[in-house]
């Protein structure tokens, strides 16, 4: 599942080697012994093989004085702090650096074959330079500062953008451990919506204060433009920063013309929003993409905007349960949704196959695009199975990862606590396992509800077991992942 970063598992591997060769190097201090002394060596009777008088530089510096034994030692350490960095090397253009790393294991590999100790750490060494070579053909790099980042703390230095500080509490429910953000700043956030009171969300250009048509009101929060080019069709977006951030760099990609927030995602959108989650890895970054879609989906503008975060290394708590999803026939890719029986309302996913960031542009969309229909296919069988639900384009929120598309109906956009006059607004996030709270009432509010309520308040029943035929695949928890 998902796609292999290589310059990732390359630091892995020198990390393996690195501390390897310091182990090898230690003992190779003690017990020293030239290698290869067998090549061009005479063997005597008595005295054994002597090694041939060319070796003779080898033996003067590993047996005599273990000098290779030593430079062995101090590559490894300072491989180690490059991969695993101390404070004054992190962020660094040496530690950022891929080919110096590429360049110094194979130095490192050349000095531990020498030794009898280190001819294992030779061989990894060698292993972590060819991966690292592959990834800078892929173009990947590590730790660099992105404009994103560079964007982000000059706008909030100038007070373009603003930063509502948050504290995050951790609250397990319906077996999801569920991420409850309180932001009390929050609350003193501006509200802009239209004359009659309420947020837009028309399938017309908003006449007054569309702050995702160029030209943008804050140029400080454009960070740039992307162009889909592909046999499909062409779209022109921006990328642009979100004025007001709980989340640091928090963006979002949006059509440069207006498209409404009540369309489905197109081909060409699911395909540049992949790309730039494989770019963020490729980074060493993690983020997640959401597009809440319709009214009652959490939308906060009319203008067609997908909307990204990052996360932690291990994904948004929702991917933590999806990855447990035993698929039944068991197949990585199994080509069909499922649904995660667990949860007390209708959700549909998708589990990807695995994508490069050197995947072309229309091979993406053409990949992405089939599960999108499936997902939304089913989420307008289950608007159908409801007889209540009211007229119109349905409601529902998407969420992507590398691994996932998660696909979830809505038919209310916030859910009243009991007993209070509080109202929890919720997002694709929400469903994400990612919920935010404007006070200390509302948070202690909505853990007294339990989120599984919450999140089925605001969603529809599943119909799974209706929908299963030939449509969706039966999972199960995974006991492995247990």
């Amino acid at each position: 599942m998902g796609s292999l970063i290589w310059n990732e598992l390359s630091r892995y591997v020198s990390l393996t080697a690195s501390v390897y060769a310091v182990w090898a190097s230690f003992w190779g201090l003690f017990f020293r012994k030239f290698f290869w002394d067998f090549v061009g060596g005479i063997l005597r009777n008595p005295g054994g093989l002597q090694p041939s008088p060319k070796l003779h530089i080898f033996i003067v510096l590993i047996v005599d004085a273990p000098v290779v034994q030593i430079l062995t030692m101090i590559t490894g350490f300072f491989m180690i702090s490059l991969e695993y960095p101390v404070h004054f090397i992190k962020g660094t253009r040496l530690h950022r650096s891929l080919p110096l790393r590429a360049v110094l294991l194979v130095f490192q590999s050349f000095l531990a074959v020498l030794f009898y100790q280190g001819t294992n750490a030779s061989l990894w060494s060698l292993i972590a330079a060819l991966f690292y070579v592959r990834a800078l053909t892929l173009g990947e790099g590590i730790g660099r500062k992105d404009s994103n980042g560079r964007c982000f703390e000059t706008a909030r230095s100038s007070g373009d953008l603003l930063f509502f500080p948050s504290e995050v509490h951790k609250h397990y429910d319906i077996g999801v451990e569920f991420e409850l953000r309180l932001c009390v700043a929050l609350q003193k956030k501006p509200v802009e919506r239209t004359a009659d009171g309420e947020i837009a969300l028309s399938e017309k250009p908003i006449e007054k204060k569309n702050p995702f048509a160029p030209p943008y009101q804050n140029p400080k929060l454009h960070v740039g433009d992307l162009s889909y080019r592909g046999e499909d069709g062409s779209i022109d977006y921006a990328i642009l920063l979100n004025k007001y951030s709980v989340v640091p760099h928090h963006f979002l990609l949006v059509t440069k013309e207006f498209r409404p927030q009540t369309f489905p995602l197109l081909p060409q959108d699911l395909a540049q929003t992949y790309q730039l989650l494989l770019a963020a890895r490729q980074l060493n970054k993690h983020y997640i993409a959401f597009y809440n879609c319709g009214s009652n989906s959490g939308a906060s503008q009319a203008h067609k905007h997908v909307q990204f975060i990052e996360v932690e290394a291990d994904g948004p708590p929702i991917e933590k349960l999806a990855r447990k999803a035993n698929l039944e026939p068991k197949v990585t890719f199994a080509g069909k949704p499922f649904a995660l029986p667990s949860l007390p309302y209708a959700n549909h996913v998708f589990r990807l196959p695995v994508l490069s960031a050197n995947t072309i542009p229309t091979e993406l969309s053409q990949t992405l695009f089939p599960p999108f229909l499936a997902l939304l296919d089913l989420v307008i069988s289950t608007v159908r199975y409801d007889p209540d639900y009211p007229p119109g384009s349905p409601s529902y929120n998407v969420v992507l990862t590398l691994e996932h598309m998660y696909m979830i109906p809505r038919r209310y956009e916030t859910y009243k606590l009991e007993g209070t006059q509080e109202f929890v607004s919720i997002n694709s996030l929400g469903f994400a396992g990612m919920l935010l709270a404007r006070t200390e009432s509302e948070l202690v509010g909505m853990r007294r509800e339990g989120i599984g309520k919450i999140l089925r308040g605001v969603g529809l029943e599943s119909v799974h077991e209706l929908q299963v035929a030939g449509t969706s695949l039966e999972v199960t928890d995974d006991p492995s992942t247990q």
